[in-house]
């Protein structure tokens, strides 16, 4: 059974989710927190499958920088978003941090649903109201991380995943995870695609 990690600082949402998600078979939850300062620490110490992530709380605090965070310290972790917030803008932020799912709350169950089995896979799922923010940008580029740029301009490179290890001082299975996350991102399923973006993009003479 895959576990989560809940940090949403409504505690009626949370214990709604930990009941559908117990008569439904959904993951087991194995830590929560109201605000993003407490989460790092509980994430770490139960490692959860799946964190489910709100985009704002209060006080000015935002999800998404511990995203980010949460991601720097294990490239592996999916990241879904469950959120009110419907902006374009936040969305596309959302996603560039590397999680795999954004899910409204005026979704249904079903929808969490999927999105969870999308992270699951590897693959990302967006709310359908929201695909329009998702699209192709004028640069895709905009959509990778510091890290999975380096890792991508060594993969149009030809550096071999041991060789892209070593120059970035990372294993590599970090590296594996990066382009895993770099493909998701673009929406191919090779290296082979990447260096097409890649060459459309001009970045390959």
């Amino acid at each position: 059974m895959a576990t989560a990690a809940l940090i949403d600082d409504h505690t009626i949402f949370r214990d709604v989710v930990k009941i559908l998600f117990e008569l439904k078979g959904g993951p087991k939850v194995v830590g929560e927190a109201s605000f993003p300062e407490a989460a790092g620490d509980i994430v770490q110490a139960t490692r959860p499958d799946l964190v489910l992530l709100d985009v704002s709380f209060p006080s000015g605090h935002d999800g998404i920088p511990l995203a980010r965070e949460l991601i720097r310290h294990d490239p592996a972790q999916r990241i879904i978003f469950v959120t009110m917030v419907k902006e374009a803008a936040t969305v596309a932020e959302a996603l560039s941090t590397g999680a795999l799912g954004y899910v409204t709350k005026d979704q249904t169950y079903g929808d969490l649903s999927q999105a969870i089995g999308e992270a699951m896979a590897g693959r990302r799922y967006v709310a359908p109201t929201l695909q329009a923010h998702d699209g192709p940008r004028s640069n895709p580029l905009e959509l990778l991380t510091r890290r999975e740029r380096e890792v991508f301009d060594l993969v149009i490179e030809g550096i071999s995943t041991q060789g892209t290890a070593d120059r970035l001082h990372i294993s590599p299975r970090t590296v594996e995870t990066h382009r895993s996350r770099i493909m998701v991102k673009f929406g191919v399923h090779s290296a082979t695609e990447l260096i097409r973006i890649a060459a459309r993009l001009g970045l390959i003479k």
